[in-house]
């Protein structure tokens, strides 16, 4: 067959390009010649599927998935828009679930939001595992917001404002600036963000009765009312290392110090004064030694019970702890009221709820996911 083809009738369509085909129509004549072309994309070898290219009035017509792909680009067809995508598609559908959609800029907009909250993750931003669960947050998200109220929307967007404004001042403006730019991200991008994720919690905290609050009181104060127990303690602690973690003395010299304290306590001498004097730790020694009705739960074992059990308004015996020696005096102890402690119990109760939606009802509820691709 020769070459150089006369009076050939050629239609190229979008279509045609894309699959790498030629359409024929007669709608038009044209001289036209198929050659055995070879390209080079960076030193290295390529050629067409079907081998042979057009060539036609000193321009050459190759496929345009076959220059994109060669030239590492993905090539999509939108067929809605007439639009061809080559390379990055913000608007590619990359999740579906009932009641909406996720595209690629959504999700790479939320992907980079992630890493400005958590920058350790920065290493696993590629990882099909990781971002399918940065997907589902999303998802998640989006479908608790869709499901609460317009005042706890309202009240989201209140918050969002001011966390924001919180920030500006605590890293100065420039810096949170430049550190959304870093990542791409716009300050309405951030707001929009936590305004979502405010209002998701908002509304599962919504749900959550004054009876429901109340059962769970009562039910944890059975199970362990240590866990609402809060005391004022002053000590003094006899430690074994400073700040930056070098030695300050062995354990038997702290145990020796520590009895010593608490002699010249028994003796009357002044606590705060001794603390100042005496103490090693750095969050009590300027007031005294106090930490004023504090919550029993946070502190290492050892300390924790020791102000559970210790007879209040006495000195006891130093206790051991990984710090060192304690000197310790329980001023005061009680069990924490229902409406001090009903902001966290409906966090946790909250947390629980949403637990279960993301274990129980969120899986049934995601069609596809398409990232990574």
């Amino acid at each position: 067959m020769k070459d150089k083809i006369k009076g050939l009738i050629v239609g190229l369509t979008i279509g045609s390009l894309l699959s790498g085909t030629a359409a024929f129509a007669a709608s038009s004549h044209m001289e036209a010649a198929f050659r055995n072309l070879t390209f080079m994309f960076d030193g290295i070898k390529k050629t067409p599927a079907n081998g042979k290219t057009l060539v036609y009035e000193g321009s050459t017509y190759v496929p345009l998935r076959f220059i994109s792909e060669a030239l590492g680009k993905k090539v999509e067809w939108d067929a809605a828009n007439e639009t061809v995508w080559i390379g990055y598609n913000p608007k590619r559908i990359v999740a579906t679930y009932k009641g909406g959609t996720v595209t690629k800029g959504e999700f790479d907009t939320f992907l980079s939001l992630q890493l400005l909250f958590s920058p350790d993750n920065a290493a696993s931003k590629d990882k099909p595992e990781y971002q399918k669960s940065v997907l589902t947050q999303l998802i998640q998200d989006r479908i608790l917001f869709g499901r609460a109220s317009e005042a706890d929307r309202v009240a989201a967007k209140e918050s969002a404002i001011q966390q924001i404004a919180a920030w500006k001042v605590q890293l100065g403006d420039a810096k949170f600036q430049n550190d959304l730019k870093n990542l791409n991200i716009r300050v309405t991008d951030l707001q929009n963000y936590l305004v979502v994720r405010f209002g998701a919690q908002n509304g599962i905290n919504s749900t959550i009765t004054e009876a429901q609050l109340k059962a769970k009181y009562e039910e944890n104060i059975k199970t362990n009312k240590d866990d609402y127990t809060i005391a004022s303690v002053r000590h003094i602690l006899i430690g074994l290392n400073n700040n930056e973690g070098k030695p300050l003395r062995t354990r038997e010299e702290a145990l020796t110090l520590a009895k010593d304290v608490q002699q010249k306590l028994m003796n009357g001498e002044d606590f705060a004064k001794l603390a100042q004097q005496f103490s090693d730790d750095p969050g009590s020694k300027e007031t005294g030694g106090l930490y004023a009705d504090a919550d029993v739960s946070l502190w290492v074992p050892e300390f924790k019970q020791a102000v559970l059990k210790q007879a209040i308004g006495t000195v006891g015996d130093p206790v051991e702890t990984q710090f060192g020696y304690h000197v310790i005096k329980v001023e005061s102890r009680s069990v924490t009221s229902f409406d001090s402690v009903k902001p966290k119990l409906k966090a946790s109760l909250g947390q629980a709820l949403l637990q279960r939606f993301t274990e129980k009802e969120l899986p049934g509820l995601i069609e596809k996911f398409d990232v990574g691709k």
